[in-house]
């Protein structure tokens, strides 16, 4: 049985966990310029089967295939330093959280006339030095560092990545606020999302942090429908993926209590198509979770 208490009070997902996917989302285009040669396309066959393993939600094997492929870009770059390795060579240390490692390999790819190297490397040492000064508990200085790249980010994997720990770096501070500042801050967050969902509404993670920061604003029926919308255009992890199941049957249990009877059950017959469709025991237990 799924604990509301929970459900209300966790933010969004643990900070930690299944931020590995986040890096490489969005990369397509990178990898796609990339010249062929027998080195390189070993490089780019490492990177590609860790991608793969991702979206399998097998983060280990992934970890694998990242090492492998810094390792084989770390070989070919003796006899050929190209910029298309050291690309590869940064996006695979991005994947394994070696954030200075992966700020020289762009900035030396952007040395040798990869355009974006130097934009790249500076917001990955941001965001390292934002992770070490969270570690180190000043957690006020490292929000304003993803406040920063949230909204300069030019980076996929590092917009995804401080999207995730400024939304929980807010909704924890939420908690120590009075009811109209706490109001106000949720509002000014869930603005911050939105912008990112208007300018790549197809990526299901944001509607997932939008659904969350509703939930906090107890606008169930938005957060509910939010959650949807993630669930529709896809999320990035498993964990994530779960805890969007989760949010739904939270707000399918607020809702009941909420609606008046008309509107709950035009809501529970919408609720039940869904369900349906996604191959649901029932109102509140998905495949995944034990019965």
């Amino acid at each position: 049985m799924v604990n509301d208490r929970k459900l209300r009070t966790t933010p969004s997902f643990k900070k930690r966990a299944s931020s590995e996917y986040f890096k490489i989302l969005g990369l397509g285009l990178v990898i796609s310029f990339l010249a062929c040669s027998s080195p390189l396309q070993e490089v780019k066959l490492y990177f590609t089967r860790g991608q793969e393993s991702l979206r399998h939600y097998n983060s280990a094997q992934a970890r694998i295939y990242f090492q492998k492929t810094k390792e084989a870009a770390t070989a070919a770059i003796k006899s050929q330093p190209v910029a298309q390795l050291y690309v590869l060579k940064g996006l695979a240390e991005v994947q394994l959280e070696e954030w200075s490692a992966a700020r020289r390999s762009f900035s030396l790819a952007y040395s040798l006339g990869f355009d974006k190297g130097e934009k790249w490397a500076a917001e990955v040492a941001l965001f390292g030095l934002a992770q070490s000064l969270g570690e180190l508990g000043l957690s006020q200085q490292a929000g304003q560092i993803y406040d920063y790249l949230v909204t300069r980010s030019q980076f996929e994997p590092v917009t995804l990545l401080a999207a995730q720990r400024y939304v929980d770096f807010t909704l924890e501070r939420s908690f120590t606020l009075e009811e109209r500042e706490k109001e106000v801050l949720l509002r000014r967050l869930l603005n911050r999302v939105r912008s990112l969902i208007k300018e790549n509404y197809h990526q299901g993670f944001y509607h997932y942090l939008s659904s969350q920061i509703l939930a906090h604003q107890q606008l169930y029926r938005r957060s509910f429908e939010e959650a949807v919308m993630a669930r529709e255009l896809g999320l990035p992890t498993e964990e994530i993926w779960r805890d969007n199941d989760r949010q739904i049957i939270f707000c399918f249990r607020q809702l009941k209590k909420d609606l008046l009877k008309e509107d709950w059950q035009d809501f529970l017959q919408l609720y039940q198509r869904l369900i349906t469709s996604w191959g649901w025991a029932d109102e509140e237990t998905p495949p995944w979770m034990k019965r």
